[in-house]
């Protein structure tokens, strides 16, 4: 396998992650716009209120920066250690597809339980990933 494939998994996050910020950039600025939220507010987030649209997609770029570079942090490892198989490729691409499920449900319907299984199988393809790495270390290191 071509351990340079291991990369892109983490590419297709980025670009999820951007996405969301940038949505999350367009709404404020369509918000203030409207009149709907001031700009003041943005200084401490504590001078009025904002809609709760904004809300959810600020708390959702926000789950970017939560779990997500602990999946990147997981990439880079196991391109730097050679540790890429079939293996952590399928966790990485797994990872970043439910990624883009949790984020379809929490940004569309917002199904609590849906979302947690979203988020649970992520963290399950996370630790696949991580594991996969182990293995393949410790087969080098015997």
């Amino acid at each position: 396998m071509n351990s340079v494939q291991i990369l892109y998994p983490a590419m297709a996050m980025f670009a999820l992650t951007m996405g969301c910020v940038f949505a999350l950039g367009i709404a404020r600025y369509q918000a203030i716009r409207k009149g709907e939220v001031r700009i003041s507010f943005f200084r401490t987030y504590d001078e009025g209120s904002q809609p709760r649209r904004l809300h959810l997609l600020a708390r959702h770029v926000q789950n970017h920066f939560e779990v997500p570079p602990l999946f990147h942090l997981g990439v880079i490892l196991t391109y730097a250690t050679q540790s890429a198989s079939a293996a952590s490729l399928t966790f990485a691409w797994l990872f970043v597809l439910v990624r883009v499920v949790h984020s379809a449900i929490h940004l569309g319907s917002n199904n609590v339980s849906h979302r947690f299984f979203a988020y649970g199988f992520s963290l399950m393809m996370l630790c696949g990933l991580w594991a996969s790495m182990l293995v393949s270390l410790l087969g080098k290191s015997g």
